[in-house]
């Protein structure tokens, strides 16, 4: 088979669905951004809330340890510290929380990135003579390399546009690179010694 056995062209009709199908996979992702930035937003909110109130429960309680002074019996001393233990782990467990809300600022920073990507894939799309242009192609590609301001972004534009490695097995490769990464990262923190 030659090469023009493989080449064919989008009629007009074909065009405009592609351009609608872009166009609606922008608009959803557009929303799920919105509606996931007002739920974290009501949640981050919830836990400064919390925070702030565990923080005035260990000062009420050290203060009531204050006021008794040498009064303070055996079962005060220890109410006061098993309320600053649960307060503690209560902190912790939102710590846990507020980086897990980092992850989905992540995930919102790339969905964004997906849908200026398909944007411009429609825009290009939409005209006769850009969809046929090598330059237009080239420069939106640029356009979208400089868009990945995330190391595995980045990574895998250049295992699918570079090194023109199939999307499943790029993705496959990204998910063991994350997956590596995130074990080095937690020895490391298992080697850091608190004095």
């Amino acid at each position: 088979m030659s090469e023009n056995d493989y080449q064919y062209s989008l009629g007009s009709k074909e065009i405009q669905e592609t351009i609608m199908i872009l166009n609606l996979s922008v608009a959803q992702i557009d929303l799920s951004i919105t509606e996931g930035d007002n739920s974290v937003n009501t949640l981050i909110d919830s836990f400064t809330y919390m925070s702030q109130h565990i923080e005035k429960i260990q000062a009420t309680s050290s203060n009531l340890i204050e006021a008794a002074g040498v009064d303070s019996d055996a079962k005060t001393l220890e109410h006061h510290n098993n309320l600053l233990t649960e307060t503690g782990d209560l902190s912790n467990k939102m710590q846990q929380a507020i980086i897990a809300f980092q992850f989905y600022d992540k995930l919102s920073q790339r969905l964004s990135h997906v849908s200026h990507g398909l944007s411009g894939l429609a825009e290009i799309v939409s005209h006769e003579m850009r969809v046929k242009s090598s330059e237009e192609w080239e420069a939106f590609k640029a356009s979208v390399r400089k868009g990945t301001t995330m190391r595995e972004e980045e990574e895998l534009f250049d295992l699918i546009f570079d090194q023109k490695i199939p999307a499943e097995e790029a993705i496959d490769i990204m998910k063991e690179r994350m997956r590596e990464r995130m074990h080095k990262e937690e020895e490391e923190e298992e080697e850091i010694e608190f004095f």
